[in-house]
């Protein structure tokens, strides 16, 4: 799974806010994602190094951190 992948996922799950963005919870987006990759952390920390998502702290924990929104820049 490549960054591209993941932005059209958190796209076709995520709600679009107020200000433009899709936002997806890491909850919603470990059960979508962990079906196509068990390596959705990673790619959540890849694409947040290259500006195309942003959440909250260092790391994403299943379960501790389903109710972490996780939110499209691009």
């Amino acid at each position: 799974m490549q960054n591209s992948e993941l932005c059209l996922i958190i796209r076709s799950t995520g709600q679009k806010g107020e200000d433009g963005h899709v936002s997806v919870t890491f909850g919603q987006l470990f059960e979508t994602y962990v079906t196509i990759s068990n390596k959705v952390v990673g790619i959540l920390l890849r694409a947040r190094k290259h500006g195309l998502v942003h959440f909250e702290g260092e790391m994403l924990w299943q379960g501790k951190d389903d109710d972490v929104v996780i939110t499209l820049l691009e």
